[in-house]
């Protein structure tokens, strides 16, 4: 199936029928492979991305195949006879951590020409976990464009404070841990609402939660919104709350700074990298306490423009990062 999206020409694999075409687009792959009902699809959906894969190769003859997550589209960029590049985001290197599993994830970035982490902290743990050759990885960021509705900042008004958390609904992001410190907070006095944007596996019992912890009135869940639309909303909001118990980037957090949104975030994985001094608050993860200190401390001030994690984001400099790498695979091929 192929379509054209801002004139680049997409080829869409399909490995199952709609019906069950769910092992890592409803939920997320990590939270899926749990569930052995799904994870019996991975050998289909890597079987699938890899004939696409040889396809285009004998096609096109590309001179690099950049894959994201070293499963299951790392390991589907082995067949193509071009080197291969393979970012990984953080919940790859998360399942790399599983003993049976961990084999497969070294043998896969071994033979890549490089491998890329999208933050300093995850490369860290990608080097220990999957035993990386440091002179074939790197830190190589992901772009972070938002418009000028950031000028929403000048309207702040409250209390009530307005909160926003962004994610998909899974273990990983740590919603759960929100909601708990978010009443400790307003039992405390905060005055504060709060929305959930995200769907996912978790989405139900984080409804029953917040019905059980008597905040109806003042926690909203939202589904996904397009990019401009989820912008507006974190634009209008006093701060954005990345909870996460894992995270390879955070990457909502960098928008949230580049749109002058102060973050309260988990101290895990690529978040200390985002939230520097005077851009937000970092908490430990899994502490309900903590965070809700963090929240009874709004307004927080505005981060300084642009914040140093804008600056590591900014697309012309992630642009030349990533023609260093392709030429740097190229020449190694």
């Amino acid at each position: 199936m192929r379509e054209v999206l801002d004139d680049v020409e997409v080829v869409r694999a399909r490995y199952a029928p709609d019906r069950a075409e769910r092992l890592a687009y409803r939920g997320g792959l990590l939270a899926n492979v749990r569930d052995p009902r799904r994870a019996v699809l991975a050998p289909a959906l890597v079987a699938s991305l890899a004939a696409a894969v040889r396809k285009v190769d004998r096609a096109q003859r590309p001179d690099v195949v950049h894959a994201h997550w070293w499963l299951p589209a790392g390991l589907a960029a082995l067949t193509a006879n071009a080197p291969v590049v393979v970012t990984l985001h953080g919940s790859d290197v998360a399942l790399a951590r599983r003993g049976a599993i961990a084999p497969l994830g070294r043998a896969v970035t071994r033979r890549a020409a490089f491998v890329a982490a999208v933050s300093e902290p995850l490369l860290a743990e990608a080097r220990e976990v999957l035993d990386l050759d440091p002179a074939r990885s790197g830190v190589v960021r992901m772009p972070v464009v938002v418009d000028a509705i950031g000028r929403a900042w000048a309207l702040r008004a409250g209390p009530p404070w307005r909160l926003i958390a962004v994610g998909r609904a899974s273990r990983e992001k740590g919603f759960d841990v929100l909601l708990e410190a978010f009443a400790i907070a307003r039992a405390d006095g905060l005055d504060a609402t709060l929305e959930i944007v995200g769907t996912g596996p978790e989405r139900v019992p984080l409804s029953e939660q917040r019905d059980r912890l008597g905040l109806v009135a003042a926690v909203a869940f939202i589904e996904p919104l397009p990019r401009d639309a989820l912008h507006e909303r974190i634009a209008a909001a006093h701060a954005l709350v990345v909870p996460s118990r894992h995270e390879g980037l955070g990457l909502v957090a960098v928008e949230a700074l580049a749109l002058r949104r102060p973050v309260i975030a988990s101290r895990v994985g690529g978040l200390v990298e985002v939230v520097t001094p005077g851009s937000g608050v970092l908490v430990p993860p899994e502490d309900a306490s903590a965070l809700a200190a963090a929240l009874r401390a709004l307004p927080l001030p505005d981060p300084p423009y642009p914040a140093p994690a804008v600056r590591l984001h900014d697309p012309a400099a992630v642009v030349a990062a990533h023609r260093e790498v392709y030429e740097r695979a190229v020449a190694s091929s």
